[in-house]
């Protein structure tokens, strides 16, 4: 392959003792001309690569095709109106207001309107008790900063109140809907350069007030990576706080009416615990002393642990959510990385399981947090597969009644597919678990171009269908789709997380090559023929594994993925992720993350296979500095003749609120290059 000419500046760090080189630094002045310039060669080399790919265009409409299915979120119901997002061929999904399940619809806010240049996403909202307002906020270009308004659901009138920096915004509605508690970041330049990525805060807003004078609560000399999340008692008086760390967190509960005084819920404890009050009553999901989480229950008034009443106890499978009601509890529960409900009476006691269609593998009960409790009549969740898109449904509590509520239609005929569980060796002998799904009609002769998946981290579970409706063109196209159960996900409780994170990330790596080499031991696919896809901490897996195994695949998808883990935590939002991966800091961290960090394994003169880099320049999470270096060091060190290439979208971010157009380009370069290289005939 002919590349770009990339200079390189041999930049030699000493930490812990070890000499570090970093050639591409230079890359790092993401804005610097130069730079600029090089991504704009760069992507002007991937463009005309895949120009080369046949029926690249009519892979293009396909997938547009596909997209246009639209999404759909789980509704949420307030005082008889119910809301959700919908979209089909909009860039960005609008939201609705309906009045009962059968009443009218009417548009309460569409982000399309809003800008024709900029793309500008609805990132999140909050209904208020009586559905008189609405909060909400606004990004642009992808970045997630969110920017918080208002407006009057009764009026339609956008309030003058506008709030920077309520990026992952997090609120709770006063009962009188005069204002709210929310959180929010600081204000670059009132805090050390830096620092205003952290040192989110709890505040008290009300509306009308000037946001810079609004109440501090919480937060003020409490370490800077540390996330809050609220919940208000009916009644306005008890303010539940989670401090979260990533894989553990703190609660408290705050008397408002009472000088502010905090009550300890859990504090200190390694452990994640989630809570929401019912009544006088606190019900709690924890991890403490049961990895695959319990159900308690305790006084708001007397919440420490010594008080806490066990109501459900830990089971072989991981409770994920739940949903406590006046009358009954609802707990989804995850069997082998696929999701089921069971209902449960106010004693604990299992009445049965909810009858879902046969085609469930994600069920979303539509809430932000684990656990919710409330005098409901009615509960909603959404149903996808692998064949399935989203099926929102609504439950009548009271009737024992399921009723469909909205649906995106089936764009395959699901009688032509299969999808099946197994479990492979890992090289420690651990069991894991790979869906595979694909046409009935496969033949088990080594020769199928197949797209192995995968993202093990951050306690997230993997489950089908994971990829977007992208998906059913390859699968269409007969190719194979595998999704692997790696450690460092939530699929098997705690421990299988801790199996595979800090200091046992090479776990999660060795977990996807046998996840591959069982793919092809079995016949369903050979090297030439195998592609891996991973975004985020997924690509971190897949440039892990590729500079592991080069031999072992054909073609690998890199996106929005972090590479250079000596210096990751330098960069955009990524001290928050030190609990999961460690820090090149602490001397004995650093020891095992140069092991597999990806930008320190590449190895010149070896054969790489077919590898597309993809990033964005509004990237709030992960930097693209990451997919850019790593671009320029395979470049030159690369002695195959497959390419490596790399794309930096501009005015797009991590992925939230990517419009439709562009979303269809990201997706059809990644389909198309992965099976250009792999035989997938389009």
């Amino acid at each position: 392959m002919q590349y770009p000419e990339t200079k390189r500046e041999e930049v030699v760090e000493e930490i812990h003792g070890v000499k570090i080189v970093d050639p591409y630094r230079w890359l790092e002045n993401f804005d610097q001309p130069e730079v600029q310039d090089w991504i704009d060669i760069q992507n002007n080399h991937t463009k005309e690569l895949l120009a080369k790919i046949p029926n690249y265009q009519s892979a293009y409409d396909r997938i547009k095709e596909f997209l246009s299915l639209g999404t759909l979120t789980v509704p949420s119901e307030r005082e008889g109106y119910i809301f959700y997002q919908k979209s089909t061929t909009e860039n960005q999904p609008i939201l609705y207001e309906q009045k009962g399940l059968d009443g009218k619809t009417k548009v309460l806010l569409d982000p399309n309107e809003l800008s024709k240049e900029n793309p500008v996403a609805l990132d999140w909202f909050f209904i208020s008790p009586k559905a008189k307002y609405i909060v909400y906020g606004l990004s642009e270009d992808g970045n997630e900063w969110s920017v918080l308004h208002i407006k009057n659901i009764e009026t339609e009138e956008i309030l003058e109140d506008k709030i920077p920096r309520t990026r992952y915004c997090s609120l709770a509605w006063l009962p009188d809907e005069t204002g709210f508690y929310y959180t929010r970041y600081p204000e670059p330049g009132t805090v050390p350069k830096g620092q205003e990525n952290y040192n989110k805060h709890l505040f008290l807003h009300k509306i009308g007030k000037d946001w810079y004078d609004d109440e501090k609560i919480f937060g003020e000399g409490r370490p800077g990576t540390n996330h809050y999340n609220v919940e208000l008692s009916e009644d306005g008086r008890y303010l539940l706080i989670s401090v979260h760390k990533y894989t553990k967190n703190d609660l408290y509960i705050m008397d408002v009416e009472n000088s502010n005084k905090l009550s300890e819920v859990i504090v200190g404890e390694d452990v994640l615990t989630n809570a929401s009050m019912f009544d006088d009553e606190l019900w709690i999901l924890t991890n403490k002393n049961v990895p695959r989480i319990a159900l308690f229950k305790t006084k708001i008034t007397d919440p420490t642990f010594d008080n806490w009443e066990l109501v459900i106890p830990e089971s072989a499978n991981t409770i994920n959510q739940a949903l406590v009601t006046k009358e009954k509890i609802f707990l989804k529960i995850m069997k082998n990385a696929c999701d089921h409900i069971f209902i449960y009476g106010k004693d604990g006691k299992l009445i049965s399981e909810l009858q879902l269609p046969e085609f469930s593998g994600i069920v979303n009960m539509g809430t932000s947090n684990q656990i919710s409790a409330k005098d409901t009549k009615r509960f909603y969740f959404g149903l996808q597969n692998f064949f399935y898109p989203r099926t929102n449904y609504c439950y009548e509590i009271e009737k024992s009644k399921l009723l469909i509520f909205n649906e995106i239609e089936k764009p395959l005929d699901v009688k032509d597919y299969s999808v099946k569980q197994l479990w492979y060796e890992s090289k420690d002998g651990t069991k894991v678990s790979m869906y595979i799904a694909h046409k009935k009609d496969i033949k088990l002769d080594g020769t199928n171009p197949t797209m192995l998946c995968g993202y093990g981290g951050f306690n997230i579970a993997i489950k089908p269908p994971y990829l977007k409706y992208t998906r059913f063109f390859w699968l269409e196209n007969g190719g194979v789709v595998a999704i692997a159960n790696l450690r460092g996900g939530s699929e098997y409780g705690e421990d299988w997380h801790r199996a595979g994170m800090l200091e046992k990330k090479q776990n999660v790596f060795d977990d996807f090559i046998y996840a591959a080499k069982w793919l092809i031991a079995n016949k369903y696919t050979s090297e030439k023929q195998l592609s891996i896809n991973g975004r985020s901490n997924g690509g971190l897996l897949t440039g892990a594994v590729v500079t592991q195994k080069p031999e072992l695949f054909g073609a690998v998808y890199v996106g929005v993925p972090l590479l250079d883990m000596m210096r990751y935590h330098l960069f955009s939002i990524a001290r928050y992720w030190i609990p999961e991966y460690g820090s090149s800091e602490d001397p004995e961290q650093f020891k095992y993350i140069l092991k597999y960090s990806p930008y320190h394994n590449v190895k010149k003169g070896t054969e790489y296979p077919a590898i597309i880099l993809a990033s964005a320049a509004s990237d709030s999470r992960v930097d693209p500095i990451h997919a850019m270096k790593m671009t320029a060091l395979l470049q030159w060190a690369n002695s195959s003749k497959e390419p490596i290439s790399l794309f930096i979208e501009k005015q797009a971010g991590h992925g939230i609120g990517k419009p439709l157009e562009k979303l269809a380009e990201t997706e059809t370069d990644l389909y198309t290059f992965l099976g250009w290289k792999t035989g997938l005939k389009f």
